[in-house]
């Protein structure tokens, strides 16, 4: 097994999220991936420079220290089923509600998701 550089981690599509902070009066920003990392700037330039050079200092240190590193999450990893649970009010609830619809309560749910999904992006 070959052991993965820090060149294969920066090349990965981490998520960054940068948005503005009214109560801190400055960009904040984080690696999604990472736990317990976050920085700040004036500019989203700024904060992402600052994000950059925390994911390669993080890396170094965690390749010199032979500590595992998070990837970000690969769509082929994923099947497109889930295995969904719920209580059986609110599954009556669904049923009815994709009849009302005329569609599957599969493609109601997903549906449903898809637009939390949307709203969530917009946030």
């Amino acid at each position: 097994m070959t052991k993965k550089k820090l060149d294969y981690y920066l090349s990965l599509p981490y998520t960054y999220i940068i948005e503005w902070s009214d109560v801190d009066e400055c960009f904040l920003g984080s690696i999604v991936e990472l736990e317990r990392n976050m920085t700040c700037g004036q500019t989203r330039e700024e904060v992402f420079a600052n994000l950059k050079e925390a994911l390669i200092a993080y890396i170094t240190t965690s390749l010199d220290n032979n500590m595992e590193i998070p990837e970000p999450l690969k769509i082929k990893d994923f099947k497109g089923s889930i295995t969904y649970r719920t209580s059986k009010e609110r599954h009556y609830s669904l049923a009815k509600q994709a009849k009302l619809h005329g569609k599957s309560i599969n493609t109601f749910i997903d549906e449903a998701i898809g637009a939390k999904l949307q709203e969530a992006a917009r946030m």
